[in-house]
């Protein structure tokens, strides 16, 4: 499965547990959906050179880029593995039709353009904000599977944040191919069919900060879809996923997802170090106008002093003068 997908619904629904759904009491189906890279697809890897995607290794660095000005750089590969199985699916150029890649401002899918190949298909994500091909065309770890429409790169970076600040935090098993399944008794039987609201909701939360359907949305799906193995992971890492997020963001996805007002550790070191040297300015001046005082007036007492000793001491005649008085 795509890392698209797996990357999207798992990080949506990377999403846990909510209590254990028992294997006797719903029926399960698999469900594939082709949103990946092709194996064959070639990139650059920093001490490798020109590589295929199969050849690749979570560690390696390869092409990307990142920040609202799609500053090019490299990416160390957070996952890449294959798709279950030894099927072969059509990819054009690389890419299954309906993964999304980046052009100028847009995110959309692919489409069924370029060269058409059958191919085995690899989830690769890695912590930029998008990779790059050895033929330079930027693509994402997701597809419409999970998000159905095109997105602007302002929509992107906040979306791709979030998924990456929730996989920092619990680690990449949601790529793997086996995180869901179709559940029969579900209010939405079919997984992928939730992914779409999913991505609306998470668009919603990480841009706007309105997260209470989010957290509805990632409980159930997490609840009715992902295999009990992996929600005890998600449930241990956030138990209070579904929670009130208006009340307390603790333990809920949200606490990861919705934007934060964080200060800036350097600027505060900075604008701390300002005050601080403002304030021993001060300090010092304080101290140097108390001792010019204190200095002033120690003079002031002490020529005071002298001159009442002066004025009060007996006057000490000199020899010559008493004979000038009695000439």
């Amino acid at each position: 499965m795509s890392l698209s997908l797996m990357l999207s619904m798992l990080i949506t629904g990377i999403i846990f547990p909510w209590g254990t759904i028992s294997q006797d009491t719903i029926t399960i189906t698999k469900v594939t959906i082709d949103n990946c890279v092709s194996g064959g697809m070639q990139v650059e890897e920093l001490t490798k050179g020109t590589i295929a995607v199969s050849q690749l290794s979570n560690g390696d660095i390869i092409r990307g880029i990142r920040g609202a000005d799609r500053v090019h750089g490299w990416c160390r590969v957070e996952a890449v593995y294959p798709r279950k199985g030894n099927e072969m699916f059509i990819t054009y150029d690389g890419f299954t039709a309906d993964h999304m890649v980046i052009d100028a401002d847009a995110v959309h899918a692919y489409g069924k353009k370029g060269n058409a190949t059958k191919s085995r298909l690899y989830t690769l994500a890695t912590e930029c904000d998008a990779a790059v091909n050895a033929a330079g065309q930027a693509f994402t770890p997701i597809s419409t599977a999970f998000c159905p429409h095109e997105l602007s790169w302002s929509e992107y970076l906040p979306l791709m944040a979030a998924i990456r600040r929730v996989t920092s935090r619990t680690g990449y098993f949601w790529y793997f191919s086996d995180a869901f399944f179709n559940n029969e008794t579900a209010r939405v039987p079919e997984w992928k069919n939730m992914l779409h609201d999913m991505c609306t909701e998470l668009l919603r939360c990480a841009r706007k900060g309105q997260c209470q359907k989010f957290e509805k949305v990632v409980k159930e799906f997490v609840h009715e879809h992902m295999n009990p193995k992996y929600r005890v992971i998600v449930d241990h890492m956030f138990p209070n996923i579904g929670g009130d997020v208006e009340k307390s963001e603790t333990g809920t996805i949200t606490e990861l997802v919705r934007p934060q007002e964080k200060s800036n550790p350097l600027l505060f070191l900075a604008v701390g170090s300002a005050v601080a040297m403002v304030l021993i300015i001060i300090i010092a001046a304080a101290l140097l106008v108390r001792r010019a005082r204190v200095t002033r007036r120690a003079k002031t007492a002490k020529d005071l002093t002298q001159a009442t000793i002066l004025k009060l001491r007996p006057k000490t005649w000199r020899h010559e003068d008493v004979a000038a008085q009695h000439s």
